[in-house]
């Protein structure tokens, strides 16, 4: 009969030295319970004179998983440091030192602080050759090796120069002054060089670029586990919202709906922005600090309702926090940029706010974005007015579109005309207007072009013989020519102008096969016709894949699902 597993007969040197209690197994050659479970050397193993080797002992398939989740335990109990050091075997380790019982495992010292559990778990997962969560200093070293100081210098220059105001940087501060503070933030630097290297040569462009947008990625996902945010998160999430059409030579390739969401809620939990975000009352006066983050703030309000209309998607954000917006408009520090990013918040919140009703009512939105031009008519009088104007086009070029489906043929005539002198305003107001800013201009301005020259397209392709009564159609396709060559003509090919620029052309070229057009820049193979479209959001755009494969107009353009109430 087996001895009593519940007593101990025979204790084995390695318990008698922990003075704890020993289980004898009761099977020669076999290890104590404790000691098997813990992974240790136990006195009551037989040595085979032979090799050296525990005698081991045959086990059922129970036993083996059993024996399977011993070992697992053990090995978490070590890393979390509750496992017991070999003394035994190592007498001269120090007592402070808590390690494995393996050779070759990492060694866990007492001046360390307590592993957190999920982190362990991800350790041992590591150990199970599944990917770790990306490691912010290590992609901060990957950007040194990318971008030598030089480059450094110059890209952070660049930067300042064309997109610094935006992220509440001075354009005018010194670039060795800006670059140390902008280099502590990895993502923030990683996001401020793949902006700037657009402007630097087509080569490093094409090399680089990719290569920092792998960095951003990385950066980002483990960044957004992490709260409260500090102000560089913010301003580097602006940058990849406000620029996201060709970052990485990828079009497209970043959610900013999402992105930009995520920023606002962690504005929610951050301190930064606490006098901003409360619902109680604003501060009567602000300061220069309060009045930066005020407008940081504003301008990820901004790029949020930018991809809420242009994506089809519900905002994060409420009425209060639209109105809080305006805070900044009682500041000494209400410049005319910022101003008119309030007044371009306030337009497409109320464009927003009739998008998501099911239906739509076309004369009550109208007159709301009328009354919307009477209150901010002051700014259409100032300089660089036209992109305003040019949002007050597109937000009425858009309910019209809307509209377009449910109204009958008569009704349709007259849309028809309202979104032809929509769209030909759009188009017309930047290629008309010299603005030494145009290449430097957010995404959006060039969405705004893009939607205005494929509903021109699709007009043209659907209603060519009605709009021939009213309209010269050969200056409408001429416009659209002109439009490519003035988006060519912008920057480099990986600026949002070259992407942009060669869909229309594209789309021009499908939908008016008889008009000679200008082909795309770029090779076609970089865009074959059966995946054209995944490289850009189809609701933006008003294109789809067909049944046989290709892409095609949408001949049904809706733009935000139907309202939950409906």
């Amino acid at each position: 009969m087996p001895p009593d597993r519940g007593r101990a007969s025979r204790a084995c040197a390695s318990c008698r030295k922990q003075k704890t209690r020993c289980y004898e197994p009761g099977i020669p050659g076999k290890a104590c319970l404790r000691c098997e479970r813990l992974r240790q050397k136990c006195s009551l193993v037989e040595i085979d004179g032979h090799d050296g080797e525990p005698v081991a002992s045959s086990s059922s398939g129970t036993d083996a998983r059993l024996e399977r989740l011993e070992r697992t335990v053990a090995t978490l109990l070590d890393r979390l440091g509750e496992g017991p050091s070999n003394v035994e075997n190592e007498p001269s380790r120090p007592a402070s030192t808590l390690t494995t019982s393996e050779a070759g495992e990492s060694t866990y010292q007492d001046t360390e602080p307590s592993a957190a559990p999920i982190m362990v778990i991800r350790d041992l997962a590591t150990d199970s050759e599944a990917k770790p969560s990306p490691d912010t200093k290590s992609m901060g070293s990957v950007l040194d090796d990318l971008i030598t100081p030089d480059l450094a210098f110059t890209l952070i220059k660049i930067f300042l120069g064309c997109y610094g105001r935006w992220i509440i940087f001075d354009p005018e501060s010194d670039p060795a002054l800006i670059l140390p503070r902008v280099r502590q933030s990895p993502l923030l630097f990683c996001a401020c060089c793949l902006i700037a290297v657009r402007h630097t040569s087509e080569e490093l462009a094409a090399s680089l670029a990719p290569k920092l947008y792998e960095c951003a990625r990385s950066l980002v996902s483990s960044t957004l586990l992490v709260a409260p945010q500090s102000i560089e998160f913010f301003q580097a999430a602006l940058i990849l919202c406000m620029w996201s059409t060709t970052v990485g030579q990828v079009p497209l390739s970043i959610d900013t709906w999402l992105l930009s969401g995520f920023a606002l809620q962690h504005s929610l939990s951050s301190p930064l922005f606490a006098e901003v975000t409360a619902r109680s009352q604003p501060p009567t006066r602000m300061d220069e600090h309060t009045a930066d983050l005020c407008c940081l703030w504003n301008h990820l309000c901004l790029a949020h309702l930018h991809y809420c209309v242009g994506t089809s998607r519900r905002s994060m954000l409420q009425t209060w926090q639209i109105e809080r917006t305006r805070v900044i408009l009682e500041s000494d520090y209400a410049i005319n940029f910022e101003v008119r990013m309030v007044a371009e918040i306030h337009l497409y919140w109320t464009l927003y706010q009739h998008l998501i009703e099911a239906p739509v009512d076309l004369l009550k939105s109208v007159a709301d974005l009328q009354t919307w031009r009477r209150e901010w008519e002051f700014l259409l009088e100032q300089p660089r007015s036209q992109f305003l104007s040019m949002g007050f086009h597109f937000s009425n070029l858009i309910l019209y579109e809307h509209a377009l489906k449910s109204k009958s043929a008569r009704a349709r005539e007259l849309l028809v005309s309202e979104m032809i002198r929509h769209s030909t305003a759009i188009l017309h107001l930047p290629m008309d207007t010299v603005d030494e800013h145009t290449r430097h201009l957010s995404d959006h301005i060039y969405h705004m072009i893009t939607f205005a020259a494929i509903i021109i397209c699709r007009l043209l392709h659907s209603y060519e013989e009605q709009l021939s009564f009213k309209y010269n159609v050969a200056e409408l396709d001429a416009l659209i020519i002109n439009l490519v060559q003035w988006l060519h003509s912008i920057g480099l090919p990986c600026h949002a102008g070259h992407t942009l620029g060669n869909i229309i052309a594209k789309v021009h070229q499908k939908l008016r096969p008889r008009v000679e057009t200008l082909p795309a820049t770029i090779p076609t193979e970089d865009f074959p016709e059966d995946n054209f479209t995944n490289y850009y959001f189809p609701e933006f755009l008003g294109l789809g894949a067909s049944a046989a494969g290709n892409w095609d107009l949408l001949t049904d353009l809706n733009f935000f699902p139907q309202s939950p109430n409906s």
